[in-house]
């Protein structure tokens, strides 16, 4: 049989004639009755007469498939913006300036995290202040987090905060404001948060540091959220600071930032009189895999007397690998008494380079 066109002179003679149309040209006959007389022959359940006109079934299939998804498509809703009531997506609704604003005001956490989301794209100027007054005032961290990811979305809003942010950490009195100031420079996620950032950690030819351990330590952990490069330097001197919570706040944001290679300053944190401080130290020796710390890593597997601390630096022993790290673990596995840290040191010991 000669293969069919998409529009065909169909001149043959001798074309079979078949009593009932396939299935599929039944469905195409019953969707599209004008098109009944353009099949061919043997699909409509007809004798051909010579000089018919024929489309073939696959290409009035195609029309079909072609034709009811245009169907489809046409009836589905446009994507909608409207500055006032935002972005609208298909099953949602983006709530109205006022409703946006009466949830600010009055709305349990949930609630008004749910509403900022939907409402991310409402033009709502009187929802600034509200949210603003959140970032220095409210008791809930999320609060504050999605109050700071909202107002950064506004473009014609974010300088002011920002500056009213720097001038709270530099001379509020309240030191729980001075924090949230601090935290909220990091979530603005500004570039220009950098300096005040790091005047409250290391102080300047200015002034001094802040002299509140909790400034101190929201200020390093904004800059993790920041993740400036210039930050870097700024996290390894806090690792350094003279109280506990300001050194742990550093440790906790190395592995958040990009390109921390600072590596001595976690070396001399193996030796730091807090055990939480040794601990988080000897995991990030390991992660970064700094073979100067293996002397350090053996004196605390072998002497420390924190149970944590020495299982650290069992894993970091093997991290780190090397035949040193070997000896130290093999010696340790000798005397270790507690069993979770001779655990830590046999997983040392079967890791792979």
């Amino acid at each position: 049989m000669k293969k069919q066109t998409l529009l065909s002179v169909r001149r043959e003679v001798n074309w079979p004639s078949c009593a009932e149309p396939s299935p599929l040209a039944a469905l195409l006959v019953a969707h599209i009755p004008p098109v009944c007389s353009l099949l061919a022959p043997c699909e409509r359940g007809a004798s051909r007469q010579e000089g018919d006109q024929f489309i073939s079934l696959r290409t009035l299939s195609l029309l079909l498939v072609l034709a009811t998804s245009g169907t489809a498509l046409a009836q589905e809703p446009p994507t909608i913006f409207d500055p006032v009531h935002g972005e609208i997506s298909p099953g949602t609704a983006a709530p109205s300036r006022a409703e946006l604003m009466d949830v600010i005001r009055s709305s349990a956490p949930g609630q008004l995290m749910t509403s900022l989301e939907y409402g991310e794209m409402v033009a709502c100027n009187e929802c600034v202040p509200l949210l603003e007054h959140k970032l220095l005032n409210s008791d809930e961290p999320e609060v504050r987090e999605f109050s700071a990811w909202w107002l950064r979305r506004q473009p014609f809003a974010v300088g002011a905060i920002m500056n009213r942010m720097r001038l709270t950490l530099a001379g509020d009195a309240d030191p729980v404001r001075r924090a949230r100031a601090a935290e909220a420079l990091g979530e603005l996620m500004d570039a220009h948060g950098l300096l005040p950032l790091r005047r409250a950690v290391e102080g300047d030819t200015d002034g001094g540091a802040d002299t509140s351990p909790v400034v101190r330590a929201a200020a390093v952990r904004a800059l993790g959220r920041l993740n400036h490069p210039a930050g870097n330097a700024v996290i390894a001197h806090a690792i350094e600071d003279a109280d506990p919570s300001v050194r742990r706040a550093a440790l906790s944001v190395v592995l958040i930032v990009n390109f921390y290679r600072d590596y001595d300053a976690l070396v001399s944190a193996l030796a730091d009189d807090d055990g939480d401080v040794r601990r988080r130290a000897a995991q990030l020796v390991g992660e970064f895999r700094v073979e100067s710390a293996v002397p350090a890593l053996e004196a605390l597997l072998t002497a420390d007397d924190v149970p944590g601390v020495r299982e650290a630096a069992a894993w970091a022993l093997g991290r780190v690998g090397g035949a040193d790290a070997q000896r130290a673990l093999t010696a340790a596995m000798g005397t270790e008494g507690e069993s979770l840290v001779r655990d830590a040191i046999e997983v040392g010991l079967r890791m792979r380079h």
